[in-house]
């Protein structure tokens, strides 16, 4: 079939149309543009928030035990004057800073949170010197590669170390058969809770609470 051309149809042409292309092909580009980049934007804040959640859920300390030393200065009245508690990673946790960690404990009748304060002098001083009112504080017992707790305080897979709690000294009154809570809780990651309850009887120097 032969197509027949009417003559009176004209295509646009001259600098208005190349214009008018130009400026479409340009409005194109920068819609394309802004597309790309907040696809982009989005996939790194999507990323973001899948690792932190991700370390949300996988930080937090594992309680190995927990150990009481017993003030028998009045026989009468023994009570906890200090606790240790043997902590490491979970399976799968990143590094943990220790400057980052608050405690929080109570024996029913006063709540402390103590914030983590390092032993400066670990020749002549141990953790039980630098534990007061508002502060624990922890000695090394294993640091495996990297060793980084000397310098950063971090806990890493496979560090061991011993907070150490002055119950005394933070106005803790730990009788016999007192109930105790107490929460781990680190900058980012699961709060690690464990409860006890201080034995009938306090007539060692130590015993095990957990």
């Amino acid at each position: 079939m032969k197509k027949v051309w009417n003559k009176k149809e004209k295509g646009e042409m001259g600098i208005g149309t190349l214009i008018i292309f130009i400026a479409m092909i340009i409005v194109a580009a920068v819609a394309a543009t802004v597309l790309i980049q907040t696809a982009y934007q989005l996939q790194q804040q999507a990323e973001e928030t899948g690792n932190i959640a991700i370390q949300d859920v996988a930080t937090g300390f594992k309680i190995i035990h927990i150990g009481g030393i017993v003030d028998n200065s009045t026989p009468a009245n023994p009570k906890i004057s200090v606790i240790e508690i043997k902590v490491g990673l979970i399976a799968g946790s990143p590094a943990i800073d220790l400057d980052n960690v608050l405690i929080e404990i109570t024996d029913g009748t006063t709540d402390k949170t103590l914030s983590f304060a390092p032993v400066t002098d670990p020749a002549n001083k141990t953790a039980i010197n630098y534990a007061d009112s508002t502060h624990f504080s922890a000695d090394l017992l294993r640091d495996m590669a990297p060793l980084n707790w000397k310098s950063d305080h971090v806990m890493t897979q496979g560090d061991v170390i011993k907070i150490v709690i002055n119950a005394t000294a933070a106005g803790l009154t730990l009788g016999p058969q007192t109930q105790v809570s107490l929460q781990l809780i680190p900058k980012h990651g699961v709060p690690t809770y464990t409860a006890f309850m201080v034995p009938a009887t306090l007539t060692t120097k130590y015993v095990d609470l957990y």
